[in-house]
């Protein structure tokens, strides 16, 4: 018996597209859009976003900084790895430099790519995540935060924070993402 018939994919065609909503932190686009022949939806919203980047960074004596700040979405204070939005013509490694030196004063020398992951690939358009892992990262000066940031710096060992992903302690999916991912790269390359 066959329970999956074999369905050709093909990308939505845009109809029509206009913003509705425009401002410095959140746009909405919505699009009227053929999603297969004959079957249109003409109410699809999108939010329209800055791809981010997040850096999990490790020290020589394998120590990691994590940021502790309010989540408004989430109404929550939550742990998480430094990250922020690369900015127009901004190259993401280079906002991964600035997002980890603003954030937390740490730099480093030695930068890998972990990879790049849709968030919400349904109703967001942007709003990927690159994630990076930064090797001998050192605190070279102190935090520089915009004026609507409210950050604390706080540093476990990387052991400790790839344990309180696995355990749920860490709520933040990009964050756990990250840690795992960085563990696994530490794990080949050694």
């Amino acid at each position: 018996m066959i329970y999956n018939k074999i369905v050709k994919i093909n990308k939505w065609k845009v109809l029509d597209s206009k913003l509705v909503l425009d401002e410095k932190w959140y746009k909405v686009r919505q699009e009227k859009v053929e999603i297969k022949p004959g079957k249109i939806a003409d109410d699809y919203f999108l939010g329209i976003f800055n791809d981010i980047v997040m850096v999990a960074a490790i020290t020589a004596d394998s120590k990691i900084p994590l940021v502790k700040q309010y989540k408004h979405g989430a109404g929550e204070i939550l742990l998480e790895l430094p990250a922020g939005y690369i900015e127009d013509d901004e190259e993401p490694l280079a906002a991964a430099k600035r997002e980890l030196a603003e954030e937390t004063g740490f730099t480093a020398p030695t930068w890998h790519k972990l990879g790049f992951f849709y968030r919400n690939p349904t109703k967001a358009r942007g709003n990927a995540i690159h994630l990076f892992l930064a090797l001998n990262a050192e605190e070279t000066h102190p935090q520089v935060l915009d004026d609507n940031e409210n950050i604390e710096l706080v540093i476990r060992s990387f052991h400790e924070a790839v344990s309180m992903a696995k355990s749920g302690k860490l709520k933040v999916s990009d964050t756990v993402l990250a840690l795992l991912l960085a563990q696994q790269k530490l794990v080949e390359s050694s």
